[in-house]
């Protein structure tokens, strides 16, 4: 875990993650290997703030589900796929709104991350 993060606030946190999703939406498409590496350190970069979320008192995750109805739908996506765990209902029905409507990436995301759970492939902690 990034020790860095262990000094920001929820509200610091939340907008951290908020922008490093939008940031790795623009990211996208892989076809232009100078995004490739980026989408993937922004993955990671997300992934550090979701833990420090996660290890702190009462699931700090759950500050990221006003974010389910964010405009931007990487933001959305990646709030769904990391806030399944604590509100299933309400993820799926963004995750699937997004597989529905959204530009990829986020679309094909969405519907991947429905069929892993769905076969059971994937428990969201």
């Amino acid at each position: 875990m990034n020790e860095n993060l262990s000094h920001l606030s929820d509200e610091d946190l939340r907008n951290l993650f908020t922008d490093l999703a939008i940031k790795q939406g623009d990211a996208w498409p892989p076809a232009d290997p100078n995004t490739i590496g980026r989408y993937d350190k922004l993955d990671f970069e997300i992934v550090d703030v979701m833990e420090e979320l996660q290890s702190r008192p009462g699931d700090a995750r759950r500050i990221l589900i006003p974010l389910l109805e964010h405009e931007n739908p990487h933001v959305r996506l990646k709030t769904a796929t990391n806030a399944f765990a604590l509100v299933p209902e309400q993820a799926r029905r963004a995750l699937q709104s997004l597989h529905e409507s959204a530009p990829a990436p986020a679309c094909l995301a969405a519907g991947r991350f429905l069929d892993a759970v769905d076969m059971g492939m994937y428990v969201p902690t």
